[in-house]
């Protein structure tokens, strides 16, 4: 879902000369041109099965999220996890994992990055991107 180049160290959002490059992957339909979450193996428009991976910015706002909270096994300390769901300034909808806490309440949109993780995620993992804000109304949790 993501693509690291080895050349840079770092984080996302850090300046470029001191980060790793990792970039968000999304499909795109050679179609229609249309932008599709990474896990679509078909273009919900046009139904072609010519999809091809691209880059995306990595930004986006939360839409809907939870809270979970679950130990890995029975006698495992209990672990706070945030689920959410972003879209893509670009257009498609993202399952995600959110690192750090969302604030309660905001006056818009809750604007998250992409972050790029060294271990496997099953989802991508986004950060609150607290510089940006949009001025739309604010997410609730699901």
């Amino acid at each position: 879902m993501y693509q690291r180049d080895p050349k840079h160290t770092g984080n996302v959002g850090d300046p470029p000369s001191a980060r790793r490059e990792a970039t968000l992957m999304i499909r795109r339909c050679e179609c229609c041109g249309r932008l599709l979450a990474p896990l679509f193996d078909v273009c919900s428009s046009c139904r072609s099965a010519d999809l091809a991976w691209v880059p995306c910015s990595g930004a986006g706002s939360v839409v809907s999220w939870r809270v979970l909270q679950c130990a890995a096994n029975p006698r495992a300390e209990v672990e706070r996890s945030t689920i959410a769901i972003v879209e893509l300034d670009e257009g498609p909808w993202l399952y995600t994992t959110i690192h750090g806490e969302l604030p309660p309440t905001s006056p818009g949109p809750v604007r998250v990055r992409f972050r790029a993780r060294s271990r496997g995620d099953r989802f991508p993992v986004f950060a609150v991107n607290r510089e940006a804000r949009a001025s739309d109304a604010s997410p609730q949790p699901a």
